[in-house]
């Protein structure tokens, strides 16, 4: 299957007559719409793949060769195939301008295309001694060529160099824009592998982060060719060379830039989004005498029966995070918002046992420590190969998702174990929580137990979902929400335990996401970025690389599909969730109707999601008499959505 490193994918092919690296680029002409082509909107789109534009090869693979893979790094790896004493050696990196393959030994580099050349023209030679030429395909799609020996063309399919690779042979290829010229700055040089910095202004609330090229070759500029995405592009100050943007998959237009390094500008949270509810715009408006009645009314209630050890007690990382979540939750309202010394030391009596469950890993299903893929897993499924278990966790599916919640609990358990309890909580959770981090976010290249980042992905802008399981559209996530809810819970982490540069890490993920989800993932009506007749579906449902589509994993239920975008909602949930999106995709997709006619926890987080525009109307849903239990999601607690819709202006 193949890897996209956008705008290219590229996968090795061992089919009759082509074998070598595949490359293929599609344009936003040829992508695929349905159900109903014809509607607006339709349900989802994809790109068509293994369209093999063009191949990397050689004469003497057609007999066969190995491949191998390593040099792995957050944004690249090294790729090899060998045969006949020779090899071809390339670096897939993300945004990469040019597929570059470098020749050694006794193989005779080859040019291939399943599409079919049409014609192959020479261009002269660039100003540092490279060959140039354009090959035009029969579907009139236009590449570039660069190389240190003469091509020319066999067949239709076939153009081979003139003479064998010898010792580091390079050839360069890549899809034009409307600029033939638009690379030669940047031929014959190419990245192997990026470094990844980062700044962030707690006072200010900017933040920005840079990719630094490892470059090997040598170019006219001494930089290489880098495409980037709309977010990245609209927040730098660094110009974009003309005539060179190609269509992305998913994700609008990519344009070039020639680069040894690119900064990308961020607004993060600012500083008084911390842990009371908080709206954009309004901030935290404080709690009249009659919120905190009802309040500590149900907050009495929930303390009193609400089984967090019972509950909890569940071979599922998912679903002990978010009962432990819920626990904390109403343990910060007592705490917090009620200022409740009895009901806050009842409740973190509970809390604390129910963690002390995981902290000394004990739960059903204890993690362990994978050696492969350095992770922390459930053993839940790993017995008996059940790959789905607990959402496919042991094989590192949804980490973030189902970590990111007991990260969040914890800190504001430790956030209450300093004002009601011993204050040993933090201590005592420390190496649980942090290893949980340690698998998600690692933000050391250097650490040789767990990767860098292995959820977030700083060039596409957000997490993904995907853990062992190839797909072949590409990694996806279908909860934008679970994604930022886990770095929001590193960054009251951080707050807590006084680690600032754990905290700053996390508010520039936060001041990432937000800008990137609300291009791809979040749809204003305003959105020019994804394809006019997807953006009326108000959110992206299942996001890929190489595909849209509105629905999600467990179900077709409108609810489903847009409440998966708000689960749960915290203060950090409108730092993301704009008012004129929350605004717009509330009255054009009819929640208010939809939420009406639901009986279970949908409906509820429909409601606490309605307080960010209307939070009058979700108070008087959540403090109604006939408020019913079951409209509560597993996770989700009454005294905290009471206290949330309080916070931002829902009960004078």
């Amino acid at each position: 299957m193949p890897i996209w490193t956008h705008p290219y994918s590229v996968w090795q092919s061992q089919d009759e007559g082509f074998r070598g690296l595949g490359i293929s680029h599609t344009e936003k002409s040829m992508r695929v719409y349905g159900d109903d082509p014809n509607a607006n909107p339709v349900k989802y789109l994809f790109n068509p793949v293994g369209i093999c534009h063009m191949m990397l090869s050689a004469n003497e693979f057609q007999s066969g060769y190995s491949f191998k893979v390593g040099e792995f790094s957050r944004f690249s790896c090294g790729v090899k195939l060998e045969s006949n004493g020779g090899s071809m050696s390339t670096y897939v990196v993300q945004g990469m301008g040019f597929v570059t393959g470098v020749y050694s030994g006794n193989l005779t580099p080859k040019i291939q295309s399943k599409v079919g050349f049409a014609n192959f023209e020479a261009k002269g030679n660039t100003q540092n001694g490279l060959k140039k030429y354009v090959a035009t395909l029969n579907d009139q799609s236009r590449w570039i060529v660069y190389s240190s020996g003469d091509f020319e063309k066999n067949d239709g399919n076939n153009i081979t160099m003139k003479s064998q690779a010898g010792n580091g042979a390079l050839v360069q290829v890549a899809k034009l824009g409307s600029d033939e010229n638009a690379y030669d700055q940047g031929a014959g040089a190419y990245p192997v592998g990026a470094e990844l910095s980062g700044n962030v202004d707690i006072n200010s609330s900017k933040g920005s982060y840079t990719f630094s090229y490892k470059i090997a070759g040598k170019s006219q500029s001494g930089k290489v060719i880098e495409f980037y995405f709309p977010h990245h592009y609209t927040q730098t100050s660094a110009q974009p060379i003309n005539g060179l943007e190609l269509d992305a998959t998913v994700k609008g237009i990519m344009k070039a830039f020639l680069v040894d390094n690119f900064t990308v500008n961020v607004d993060t949270p600012p500083n008084d989004l911390q842990f009371n509810p908080w709206v954009e715009g309004s901030g935290f408006k404080g709690y009249s005498q009659n919120a905190l009645a009802k309040i500590r009314e149900v907050c009495s209630n929930e303390v009193q029966n609400f089984d967090v050890i019972g509950f909890s007690d569940t071979d599922s990382m998912y679903a002990s995070g978010k009962i432990l979540d819920k626990g904390a939750y109403i343990l910060y309202v007592a705490a917090f918002v009620l200022n409740d010394e009895g009901l806050a030391k009842t409740m973190l009596d509970k809390v604390k046992q129910a963690f002390n469950r995981f902290i000394t890993n004990t739960q059903k299903a204890p993690l362990v420590y994978e050696k492969n893929w350095k992770g922390i897993v459930s053993t839940a499924g790993l017995a008996d190969g059940n790959l789905f278990a607990d959402y496919g966790n042991c094989f590192y599916n949804d980490h973030h998702f189902h970590y990111g919640y007991h990260i969040h609990a914890a800190a504001l358990v430790s956030l209450v174990d300093g004002k009601y309890g011993d204050k040993s909580f933090a201590n005592t959770a420390k190496p649980f929580v942090e290893t949980l981090m340690r698998d998600i976010a690692n933000p050391s290249s250097k650490d040789t137990y767990f990767p860098q980042f292995r959820s977030f992905d700083f060039y596409n802008g957000h997490s993904w979902a995907n853990g062992l399981f190839a797909h072949g559209d590409g990694k996806d996530e279908e909860s934008s929400s679970e994604d930022y809810h886990a770095y929001y819970g590193i960054m009251l982490w951080g707050l807590v335990t006084g680690n600032e540069r754990l905290r700053k890490i996390a508010l520039l993920i936060l001041g990432i996401e937000n800008k990137a989800m609300n291009d791809y993932f979040l749809f204003k009506n305003d959105n020019s970025i994804m394809p006019p007749n997807f953006i009326k579906n108000k959110v992206s449902g299942i996001l890929f690389e190489n595909k849209v589509d509105h629905a999600t994993y467990f179900g077709m239920n409108k609810e489903y599909i847009h409440g998966i975008h708000m689960i749960p909602i915290t203060p950090m949930s409108s730092f993301v969730r704009h008012k004129d999106f929350v605004s717009e995709e509330w009255n054009e997709m009819k929640l208010g109707e939809l939420a009406n006619g639901l009986a279970d926890g949908w409906r509820g987080l429909l409601m606490l999601n309605l307080a960010i525009i209307d939070p009058q109307q979700s108070w008087n849903f959540f403090s109604a008499d006939n408020f019913n239990g079951d409209w509560l999601d597993n996770g989700m607690s009454r005294s905290w959505s009471l206290a949330y819709i309080a916070g931002v202006g829902g009960c004078p």
